[in-house]
């Protein structure tokens, strides 16, 4: 059960799955760690591996705390201020929307090219983000979109890692794979490389989260 990698999109269908399979098979359930939403598998991960996030001397450590959207406004605000920004103009809502579609796009600050950064204070949205990401590691906090975006970075700056998950999942199982965004497939597409060995479910009739990045294609 430990070498199954199993994604459903919604805590309530994780604890649906997890139920299901232990009324067939009893307590092996209790071996299915791997079962659980993208983001709930991803903070499983980095809590793992946190120290290889960050540079110099900052360093996320496996004690991070995950920051809900007001807290994320209230330290934007005060990034915004700190840059001496008219906050009327470029409110706080405003450039949390577009860091959670440039993590949704598996994007980091070097990553914009020059219409992403000027979609914020005039050319300054990469700066902003930047700083916004240093500022989180110095409070050992994440954001939502970090729990995937530091983990596919990981994997990508650290083949060990990659290649320890890559063997350890032999299955790996999506459902709802219609609402995936950019950053879950390039996610899943590097877990899935090794072993090839991969379904998913899904119906584009049915995608309802193109609002979070979400791409049928």
């Amino acid at each position: 059960p430990s070498e199954i990698l199993c994604v459903p999109f919604t805590n309530k269908a994780a604890r649906e799955m997890r139920e299901r399979v232990g009324r067939h098979l009893g307590d092996a359930v209790e071996g299915m760690p791997w079962l659980g939403t993208f983001h709930a598998i991803g903070a499983k991960m980095l809590r793992r591996h946190a120290e290889l996030v960050g540079n110099g001397e900052l360093h996320l450590k496996p004690s991070f705390t995950i920051l809900d959207t007001e807290d994320q406004i209230r330290l934007m605000k005060q990034l915004i201020q700190a840059e001496n920004l008219d906050e009327k103009r470029w409110p706080a809502r405003q450039l949390a929307g577009l860091l959670d579609r440039w993590k949704n796009r598996g994007l980091n600050p070097g990553d914009l090219d020059a219409v992403e950064n000027e979609a914020y204070a005039n050319g300054r949205g990469a700066q902003l983000y930047e700083t916004y990401q240093r500022r989180l590691q110095a409070l050992n906090a994440c954001d939502f979109g970090d729990l995937l975006l530091h983990m596919l970075n990981i994997f990508r700056q650290h083949s060990d890692v990659l290649e320890q998950y890559q063997n350890r999942f032999k299955y790996i199982l999506v459902d709802e794979y219609q609402d995936t965004n950019q950053v879950q497939y390039l996610w899943l597409r590097l877990l899935a490389q090794h072993r090839k060995n991969i379904c998913v479910v899904g119906d584009d009739d049915q995608s309802i989260y193109s609002w979070r990045g979400a791409e049928v294609a």
